[in-house]
């Protein structure tokens, strides 16, 4: 099975629309695209993407294709969230597809909310909430997938003069001011790259094998594109940030909304172990295992669940195999699965230990029967 990981380079800024030229310009065929966006309930607007000329600082030009979402007829202004959540539910999209397009408009809405002070309930998207945004960032998540984009990265984000709702999801991410007297970064693109992206300011371990960009409507002082490769990563290759802490003065019974909140953060994994520390106390050592561009959350999130004073930090290569979740049928209904392959060889099956849990406690049957019943199908 072949799988592929994605890369953004967005330090000259990025839009929703040159998101999704770049994979068109790297090949995502835009028929496809039309196809599964019929999907969604949506009417009033067609897409079209075509190549444009953009220069260079050294006067040269140099191609990328545009990507537009135009009306058929009159668009709503302003478009609340809570329909938008609905309109992708109601949608015949696959739920991957539908996890991946709400996980970005709850990236926006949080931080609209913020600007606005306003709930999730009550809240209206503007210019966000119109069709054309809909249809970008349902165009970047839908494209990810038919080009078999499992994994997902991005460069550090290139800033100038960006939106108060733009501001607060850079919040704690890398980013590189550029001195020019335009917003580079939009709302929409800067969600889509927060909801889908692993952002990472040192990736090693890749091939090309395409690439594509992505051109804006801005004439700037550098060419206005969006760079996308796609690439196939050696197995096994992955960089991760590790804190630990020993700590002595802590009831065991927080760590429960300790790994709660770090689970839902994004951590990879948290574990404790039971040590000896100083003054011969017993000690807990805690391990927190996150990806880069979480690093600072994480650590926020222990100083306030916790009792310790300090973390210790330290980057790590981990070996890992390419991965696949898929749904297989069982006489008890649908069951997710997930695979692991090694050089496009599959090397491990297990079946979702909550859905197994659901499955014996639905039927009030033990655990291990339904393990093994479902493992013996893969």
């Amino acid at each position: 099975m072949k799988f592929h990981t994605g890369y953004f380079e967005i330090l000259n800024g990025c839009a929703g629309d040159m998101l999704a030229g770049s994979l068109i310009d790297a090949g995502l065929p835009v028929e496809e695209l039309k196809k599964e966006l019929e999907k969604i309930p949506l009417d009033s607007y067609h897409i079209e993407a075509g190549k444009v000329s953009k220069k260079t600082s050294y006067g040269h030009s140099m191609e990328a294709t545009q990507f537009r979402v135009l009306p058929d007829g009159k668009w709503d202004d302003s478009t609340s969230y809570m329909k938008i959540v609905g309109l992708i539910d109601s949608s015949s999209l696959n739920d991957k597809e539908k996890e991946g397009i709400k996980k970005v408009f709850d990236v926006l809405a949080h931080a609209e909310g913020r600007v606005h002070g306003e709930s999730l309930d009550h809240l209206h998207f503007h210019q966000v909430g119109q069709v054309d945004a809909i249809v970008e960032v349902a165009s970047v998540v839908i494209g990810l997938g038919i080009m078999g984009v499992k994994k997902i990265y991005s460069s550090s984000i290139g800033v100038a003069k960006p939106a108060p709702a733009t501001v607060n999801m850079l919040k704690g991410l890398p980013v590189v001011m550029q001195s020019v007297n335009a917003e580079i970064i939009t709302p929409t693109g800067i969600a889509i790259i927060k909801g889908l992206c692993n952002i990472m300011e040192d990736v090693s371990g890749f091939s090309i094998e395409r690439a594509g960009y992505g051109a804006g409507e801005m004439e700037l002082p550098y060419p206005n594109i969006v760079k996308f490769f796609l690439c196939s990563e050696e197995p096994g290759k992955d960089s991760v940030m590790m804190l630990q802490a020993n700590i002595d003065d802590m009831s065991p019974v927080m760590f429960e909304r300790l790994f709660e909140r770090l689970f839902k953060s994004g951590a990879l994994d948290v574990s404790v172990f039971a040590g000896t520390g100083k003054k011969n106390r017993p000690v807990f050592n805690l391990q927190v295992m996150v990806p880069e561009h979480l690093l600072m959350g994480a650590s926020e999130i222990v100083f306030r669940e916790t009792t310790t004073l300090g973390i210790r930090v330290r980057k790590e290569t981990r070996m890992v195999l390419q991965r696949n979740e898929e749904k297989i049928m069982t006489r008890w209904g649908n069951v997710r699965v997930k695979r692991g392959y090694l050089k496009g060889e599959e090397v491990n099956a297990a079946p979702e230990y909550a859905d197994c849990v659901k499955i014996a406690e639905r039927n009030n049957i033990p655990l291990k029967t339904v393990f093994l019943e479902i493992s013996k199908m893969l």
